[in-house]
């Protein structure tokens, strides 16, 4: 059963609102040294096979605090099953397109949220740990974006209209919130 679209439109509101606390959060642990480059968090010695396997899976070099980090927020995503004692896969294919948008989205805002950044210096120069770029876009944002649509088709194939208003509403309103916060935040068009 899926969520009326009411309350799926106040699930993605409240999501995103969680998005902007978390990338507000890593901005003041991290300030404008992006992926935890100066944190002293766990780093796999360098062609060891562990950091080999994460630089295969992810184009970045894995930190002990994304890596916890990442797990922690797909525990909390996953919390409703534990705490309603109830699971199915539909709602498991929303947690995880919901995740790969938030990904997406809380690191998107990290850049627009940070004083330290300005939007106009978005790109392989100035963000390093986004090695592969696409349309002036990270590639993990396509990927993101496109592993949550494919996640979402069998709930298209079973449910039809509903699902698919569901994931434009998840795509959609994801990317006209965000689009808000660039218009708001005065930090936007330069770095301080």
């Amino acid at each position: 059963m899926l969520l009326t679209l009411t309350q799926f439109t106040v699930l993605v509101c409240y999501v995103f609102i969680v998005g902007v606390i978390l990338a507000i959060l890593e901005i003041q642990i991290e300030g404008r040294d992006g992926w935890a480059a100066k944190l002293p968090a766990w780093k796999p010695k360098k062609n060891s096979r562990t950091a080999k396997i994460t630089y295969a899976l992810t184009r970045k070099d894995m930190t002990g605090y994304h890596l916890s980090l990442f797990t922690l927020l797909l525990f909390f995503f996953h919390l409703p099953f534990v705490w309603n004692w109830t699971w199915n896969w539909q709602q498991e294919i929303q947690v995880l397109a919901f995740f790969f948008v938030f990904a997406v989205i809380w690191d998107f805002l990290w850049f627009v949220l940070n004083p330290h950044y300005a939007l106009r210096d978005f790109g392989p120069e100035a963000v390093w740990w986004h090695r592969t770029w696409l349309l002036k876009l990270p590639l993990d944002y396509w990927m993101g974006y496109l592993c949550a649509a494919i996640l979402y088709l069998p709930l298209i194939w079973k449910f039809g209209n509903v699902a698919l208003m569901q994931l434009t509403i998840l795509l959609g309103l994801n990317l006209l919130l965000t689009t808000i916060t660039i218009m708001l935040y005065p930090h936007r068009n330069g770095k301080q």
